[in-house]
């Protein structure tokens, strides 16, 4: 009789049967690691990427750690953001306590002089020396843009226009920047985006009504892909109302969620997102998430926002961060920390089980592996960069709509009929400019609403 080790049962299928299961599976590394030179790295490195908040800019340079690399950020005394190679070139000194110039940057330990773009512009030290004619310190384009500061980390030859969403230009709304941590890696934080189940059972079954009580609606479900990524649509029944909810994964690493303490409880129309988030690496085993609030009445009329707890380190809804509650009341009431952190500092995707309610987390992970491969291959590939601009903005699909139409039998059925329908008009919109499309949709709501009373 032949023993069998631990390691060669792939499943654990008996009561009791920890002893039995698989203990040799590694990490996704093609999707989830990020240091320089791996495919997932390299591809992460074709779009422009947050980098920090404005506000953490003061007269002092910060160091950031981002893909696998430590940077050091400032403002020149003139006002240019610069992001660059944390040690100078010279001896290797930390340039977080170089002195700021109205050009760039003096390295504390022997005076030499960085431009923005990373030149050289003196070698105290050697004023006769060439080596400022020869070399160039290591340093990335920066674009600030309300409030956030980002990098292209690419090939510099390749660098496209900063891309400015639709969402940027909501009527009468804040654009409120924020930027907290996970100790974790970024492919799980964006898994979370495009697995609405989740918000069901963490967010208002197993840890009550986190947002609403309508949200613990097991919701019809399909993924679609766009042509910057993909959306999940969900659709919930609440009372006498059929609620579509539609949200966006941008490649590669940007998530637009609608509405957060949208109740169901009348009709909306087109609500547009309330937050857009990058999961931005920090490396391997650690994620900074970096975004926008949008503050507007007509995503949240009952004014739960608050402006003051959204910034460095903190957000307005709970379950985002680490320190925000006693670790106690974490494991009473845990939120969207706790359940992506707690998946391993790389969650293990050979390990997992998925079901029918996964499908929109398999998606996800294989449009992103299908671009890292292909710029691998020198094929063409698709970020957010890539998108087709209507009006000089791009089109995204985030939005909430809520229509009065009673069950019927078969009601499954039918709100999925009623989520592809409300689907439809929301890709069809995409090519008009954003009032227009709006209009287009409401429009085209009412058609639908009429077609069913």
């Amino acid at each position: 009789m032949t023993a069998t080790t631990s390691d060669q049962v792939p499943r654990t299928r008996g009561r009791y049967g920890a002893y039995h299961r698989s203990s040799d599976f590694a990490e996704d590394a093609e999707l989830t690691h990020v240091m320089r030179g791996t495919p997932g790295g390299e591809y992460l490195r074709r779009t422009w990427q947050p980098v920090c908040l404005s506000s953490e800019l003061s007269d002092l340079p910060i160091v950031v750690r981002m893909l696998g690399e430590d940077l050091v950020v400032f403002r020149t005394t003139a006002g240019e953001v610069a992001v660059m190679e944390r040690h100078c070139s010279h001896r290797g000194a930390s340039l977080e306590f170089g002195l700021l110039s109205d050009k760039g940057i003096v390295c504390c330990y022997h005076g030499w002089h960085y431009a923005c773009d990373g030149a050289i512009l003196e070698t105290p030290n050697d004023p006769e020396s060439t080596i400022k004619e020869r070399i160039f310190h290591p340093a990335y384009p920066a674009h600030e843009y309300e409030g956030i500061i980002f990098a292209w980390m690419g090939p510099p030859d390749d660098m496209p226009e900063f891309p400015i969403l639709d969402i940027y230009r909501q009527h009468d709304t804040e654009m409120i920047p924020f930027s907290i941590h996970f100790p974790c890696n970024w492919v799980q934080v964006l898994d979370n985006t495009q697995d609405p189940t989740h918000s069901c059972f963490l967010h208002t079954r197993v840890s009550g009504a986190q947002f609403s009580v309508s949200w613990g609606q097991l919701p019809e479900l399909d993924y679609i892909q766009t042509p910057i990524g993909m959306i999940n649509l969900n659709v919930r029944r609440w009372n006498d109302k059929v609620w579509v909810r539609t949200t966006d994964m941008m490649l590669p690493n940007l998530n637009q969620t609608g509405a957060l303490w949208l109740t169901a409880d009348e009709e909306e129309t087109f609500l547009r997102a309330a937050l857009s988030r990058w999961m931005r690496p920090i490396d391997d085993t650690n994620t900074q998430m970096i975004g926008w609030r949008y503050l507007n009445h007509r995503n949240d009329p009952d004014g739960i926002g608050d402006r003051d707890q959204i910034g460095l380190g903190k957000i307005d809804f709970i379950g985002q961060t680490e320190h925000e509650r006693p670790y106690e009341e974490r494991q009473r009431i845990p939120g969207d920390f706790e359940a992506i952190v707690g998946q391993r500092p790389i969650a293990v995707h050979a390990l997992e089980n998925h079901n029918s309610g996964d499908r929109g987390v398999a998606m996800m992970r294989k449009i992103i592996r299908e671009n890292i491969q292909r710029l691998a291959a020198g094929e063409d590939y698709v970020t957010l960069e890539q998108s087709v601009k209507v009006d000089g903005v791009v089109p995204t699909y985030t939005q909430d709509s809520v229509v009065t139409i009673p069950a019927r039998d078969d009601d499954r059925g039918f709100m999925r009929e009623i989520g592809y329908r409300v689907n439809d008009e929301v890709f069809a919109g995409a090519s008009f400019p954003d009032d227009a499309r709006e209009h287009r949709f409401t429009k085209r709501l009412r058609e639908i609403w009429e077609s069913y009373i």
